[in-house]
This record gives C-alpha cells, structure tokens and sequence, in this order.
C-alpha cells in the first residue's frame, strides 16, 4: 500500500450530476461494486476523498479515477487540442549564421 507524505486536497471540480446507486448489485462486477461504493460514499454520505480512501483502503488515484470515470467529478486532465490564442508562442532558440 503506498502512502502520501503530503496528501492532496479535496479540491473537485463537481460536475454537478446526480449519483445513483443500481438497484441490484449483487450481479455486479466486484470492481464495478467498488466504484459504486466510492461514488456512493462521496456523493450521498459526503465524505472526502481521504476518508473513502482510510475506510476502503484504497488508493488516492482509484478513487479519483473511479469519480471521474462516473462523471462525479470534472476532468481536469483535459487539455485543448490548441493554444487559446492559436499563435504559436514558441521560438526557436537556434539561430542561422
């Protein structure tokens, strides 16, 4: 189990979507059940990332991946595919002689 020296904080970007839990999930995958209960855990009962990660043990970037991948939490990720501007900013450092 790795730990963190210096923890990140909870500072989400929500997506604002509802979280609700399937009615059966006893026929679930095992790994679909855990995310479920990581987005339960974070969207219903309102705990953290870090208390979800003490009381399942599990890993800081499940979790996140496991909110993401659920549309809980934004995707910070994602970049443009261009500059805002789109004018290349960059120079070139060699010079002709």
């Amino acid at each position: 189990m790795s730990t963190f020296h210096n923890p990140p904080t909870d500072e989400f970007k929500l997506s604002g979507r509802k979280f609700h839990l399937p009615v059966e999930t006893l026929h679930l995958d095992p790994k679909l059940k855990r995310e479920m209960t990581i987005c339960n855990l974070f969207v219903n009962h309102h705990l953290s990332a870090m208390d979800i990660i003490r009381i399942l043990d599990e890993k800081y970037e499940n979790v996140v991946i496991s909110l993401i991948k659920h549309h809980i939490v934004l995707d910070r990720r994602q970049r443009q595919a261009a500059s805002p501007s789109k004018v290349e900013r960059r120079r070139s450092t060699v010079r002709a002689k």
